[in-house]
Parts: C-alpha cells; structure tokens; sequence
C-alpha cells in the first residue's frame, strides 16, 4: 500500500518523463526510490509529516472554528533527518547522491507548518541566532546557531533534503544543498522540475557592530 507522498513523487517523476525503479525492501533498512537524471542517478527517501498534536487545536470549545499552531522551527525536518539516516546511508555506501524528501501531510492545504524554507535551514544548519552583549546592547550578526542535524562529521551521506509539496494543485520539489555531503549532486544536470536552493551557512558570530 503507498502512501499519498509515494504515489505524489511517483506522479511527479512520470510527469517529468524521469525514469525510476522502487527500491526492493531487504533485512536492512533502505530507501524508497532509484530516480535517473540524465547520464547520473539519485536514490530518493520519501517521508511524512502525518500527524501532530500541536497543530489545529482548539482552545476555547465555544469557538471550535479557531485553531491554534505552535512549533519549534525546524524540528520536524531535523526528526525526519534522524529517522532516515539508515536509508540515506545505503546510497551513499554506493556512491550514489541521496535525499531526503519531505511531504506535509499534516497541513494539507498550505503545506508550510513545519516545512517552510526556514524550517529546513534551522533544521540543516542550525537555529538562527543572535548574539547580544549585555553591556553595550549591541547585537551581532545573525548566524546558525545550535541543533545542527548536518555537520562536517555528521549526517554526510545526505547529498540534500528536500520538500515535496502539491499546495494548490501543482506538484514541485524543492532541494536544499547539504554542503557537507560527501556525495554531491550534480545539481546543473537536474531538470528545472527541480527547484535548488544552494545554503550560505555561517556557523561563527560576526563581531559586533
């Protein structure tokens, strides 16, 4: 049985006139799909956000139409990140780039509570931080701070993680660059059905101004 983001990336691939194959289950952990982009391949992870008690609730029982959200940013896709490095690493043993795809299940209709482009950069790199001296008041530069899921030693086998979104009707991935990877895409052979978005990470506090 597929899951709805399985038979959405399915449906995005051959609308794309990409080939792929289903990745056959073993003893061990393994990712979902072998994707063919021209001369190179990608091995492809897809996961949901399906449920989570923080979104949609209802406060007040007099007023059920108003629902409230909360969420840390970026802990969504750093969990995914977590729970899919077994898979992720089978491709990479391979050499073969592997990502890590997102669909937000959970927020059907906008498809942004815990997968917006800042979630997946907090989740990635790092939350954002400011640093500010109590003496002067004055503040540094805005930086990636703690709760890295991506780090030079750490998590490499993830080429780039990614969101698969069909808000609106219209399906698109988009990828966000793991700088860390040790097995790099060939992001200028992808066919602009992909969307990249290439990270400046800055890990180190500029000075005070």
């Amino acid at each position: 049985m597929k899951t709805k983001s399985e038979e959405l990336f399915e449906q995005f691939l051959a609308g794309n006139n990409l080939t792929f194959e289903k990745i056959e289950m073993g003893k061990t952990p393994r990712p979902d799909y072998l994707v063919s982009v021209d001369s190179t391949q990608i091995i492809i992870e897809v996961k949901e956000l399906a449920e989570d008690e923080s979104f949609g609730v209802v406060e007040d029982p007099a007023y059920p139409h108003i629902r409230s959200h909360s969420r840390t940013l970026g802990d969504h896709v750093r969990r995914r990140i977590e729970s899919s490095k077994k898979q992720i690493q089978y491709g990479a043993n391979q050499g073969i780039p592997s990502v890590l795809l997102i669909y937000n299940n959970v927020d059907p209709v906008f498809q942004a509570f815990g997968t917006e482009d800042m979630d997946f950069t907090a989740a990635m790199y790092g939350e954002y931080t400011i640093l500010i001296d109590r003496s002067t008041g004055q503040s540094s530069e805005m930086f990636n701070g703690k709760n890295q899921s991506l780090q030079e030693r750490k998590n490499t086998s993830f080429s780039a993680v990614g969101r698969l979104c069909d808000r609106g009707g219209k399906t698109t991935v988009t990828l966000f660059e793991n700088v860390f990877s040790k097995v790099r895409v060939r992001f200028d052979l992808l066919p602009s059905c992909f969307d990249v978005r290439r990270v400046a990470v800055s890990t180190e506090p500029l000075l005070f101004a």
